[in-house]
């Protein structure tokens, strides 16, 4: 007797992403059983009364999308108190949006926009002045910040701070404020202490406004097709951070697929954080929804490099990186690592094959996260240790900065992406959101296709840029493969989660510059619609 499937999607064009011989490359419809795919290749035959048919009327689905590298938890407990500016593409649009949002809360709310944009994105080509927020939400305090590079805050944030011309130069507070030819501040800011600094003058949310907020999310996750969240801590995110993504879930609330991956609280507690961990966890511990997955992403804060600012990378710093790597692969731990300087990557890959001939890692899926800076001549040595890499859509945003950092020339390569891939070694793809990147998979992806800017200027060498084939690769079947999930998740075959986006455009046929511009349709996640669009109805 044939089995009845839960749902059945016909009529479109399925993408599997299947290895082998396990299914086709395309199919016109998909059968769901419970949390799983049941057929690709006879779907309609497990068609029976009680069955949800849903017709696609010739729509592209593909697997939920996974983003290997972002700061789910991070951006979860204040994602309600925040507007947003990635999806935005003018300053007007911009200014409307926080107006929108004034409109909604009482005289007073502070109401803020932190990171995840940059003003390139926008016609305009700036962000917004003190005057132009004065004038569009004269009765709230606000601040607006473009990734960690500067905010504005208008005249009544500043107010509410107690920050006058007068008064700046007399009161303990962090250099960066701009001031213009008679004097006065402007409302602009910049650098990371004066951010840093702001964070702790407005008021956070509460708990259950946290768990709130993280349920939100995971929705908007799942309307731009987004199963998964690979997290990779955030720097100062210490225990305190998880609770509303723990309740979030306890309360069967988490619609995305969330893997932790913790690092120590902040420098100085590093030891005693990852003893703590490793003494009490358990790797890969946790359900199909919520894992706590590895360590990572940060080490050792000494080591935290950027692309433009080396850090410590001397004897003293890798013998403390040693300690804790070690005893990590002793516990069959999970390892990602943070790295953007060549020095650096080069270093902990000695350290690597040093560990391995002691405890072997080959197995464990350790992984360099960002890494530009990776090319061919490394391949061999990264797949002797069974390692991968994840690499982020940054240079969208940050190429220039790039470009300023290192040279066009080396730019052009870092990372010598496509032959890295064609090499054998994993390669999973995301964002790095929420503040220094778009949390948007699509606008990812449009930069591993074309190396742009928003400002339209190239990056990687058109011969390190991927395919849209094997880009979609990279954020579904190989993302799994980081948190050893690849048998149950990525793939639409029989027996793999029941995770999928019907994209409300066909990926493999809209123009490349048009890519951002994608959402879906309809997002299941095991079995269960998250998100329908409505679309799929009329």
């Amino acid at each position: 007797m044939t089995q009845q499937a839960d749902i059945v999607l016909r009529g479109g064009k399925i993408t599997t992403m299947a290895l082998g011989s396990s299914a086709p490359e395309t199919v016109d419809s998909i059968a769901l059983l419970g949390s799983e795919v049941l057929s690709v290749t006879d779907a309609e035959a497990h068609i029976g009364n009680g069955t949800h048919v849903i017709d696609l009327k010739g729509a592209r689905v593909v697997p939920g999308l996974i983003d290997s590298h972002v700061h789910f938890i991070r951006a979860g407990r204040t994602w309600n108190d925040e507007v947003r500016f990635e999806n935005l593409y003018s300053l007007k649009d911009g200014l409307h949006a926080l107006a929108e949002r004034a409109a909604s809360q009482k005289a007073g709310t502070w109401i803020r926009v932190i990171g995840g944009w940059d003003e390139h994105q926008f016609a305009e080509q700036r962000g917004p002045t003190r005057e132009e927020l004065d004038q569009v939400i004269p009765n709230h305090p606000v601040y607006v910040q473009m990734q960690y590079d500067y905010a504005v805050l208008n005249s009544l944030g500043l107010k509410t701070l107690g920050i006058t011309t007068e008064t700046i130069d007399k009161t303990p507070l962090p250099e960066g404020f701009e001031k213009d030819s008679e004097g006065s501040i402007t409302g602009k800011a910049s650098g990371m202490p004066l951010m840093t600094w702001f964070y702790r003058q407005l008021p956070a949310p509460s708990y259950d406004e946290q768990v709130e907020s993280t349920v939100a999310l995971s929705h908007e996750f799942a309307r731009l097709g987004m199963t998964g969240a690979i997290d990779g801590g955030g720097v100062n995110t210490g225990p305190e951070a998880y609770a509303a993504v723990y309740e979030a879930w306890r309360q069967g609330r988490l619609k995305t697929r969330v893997r932790l991956f913790k690092h120590a609280t902040r420098a100085g507690t590093e030891q005693a954080d990852y003893a703590g961990y490793l003494r009490f966890g358990s790797p890969r511990f946790g359900d199909d929804i919520l894992r706590f997955s590895g360590i990572g992403e940060v080490i050792m804060y000494r080591t935290h490099d950027r692309i433009a600012a080396p850090a410590d990378y001397g004897e003293e710093a890798m013998a403390e990186t040693r300690e804790v790597l070690l005893e990590c692969a002793r516990k069959g731990w999970t390892v990602q690592i943070h790295v953007h300087q060549r020095e650096f990557f080069l270093k902990l890959l000695d350290l690597w094959e040093e560990i391995d001939s002691i405890h072997p890692i080959n197995q464990l899926r350790w992984s360099f996260v960002h890494a530009e800076s990776t090319y061919l001549e490394d391949a061999e040595r990264l797949k002797k240790l069974g390692a991968g890499l994840l690499f982020q859509s940054l240079l969208r945003y940050n190429g220039e900065y790039a470009v300023e950092a290192w040279g066009a020339d080396r730019v052009a390569h870092s990372p010598e992406l496509a032959d890295l891939w064609d090499a054998g070694v994993p390669i999973g793809l995301g964002s790095d959101a929420m503040r220094v990147a778009s949390y948007n998979p699509f606008a990812s992806l449009e930069w591993f296709l074309t190396g742009k800017t928003v400002r339209g200027n190239k990056t990687l060498d058109e011969k390190y840029l991927l395919d849209r084939h094997r880009a979609l690769r990279g954020y579904t079947q190989v993302g799994a493969w980081f948190t050893h999930e690849e048998n149950v998740r990525g793939q639409l075959v029989p027996g793999q989660y029941a995770d999928l986006a019907v994209l409300s455009e066909d990926y493999f046929t809209i123009p490349t510059d048009r890519i951002h511009t994608l959402t879906s349709d309809l997002t299941i996640v095991g079995g269960e619609i998250v998100w329908d669009s409505g679309a799929l109805h009329h």
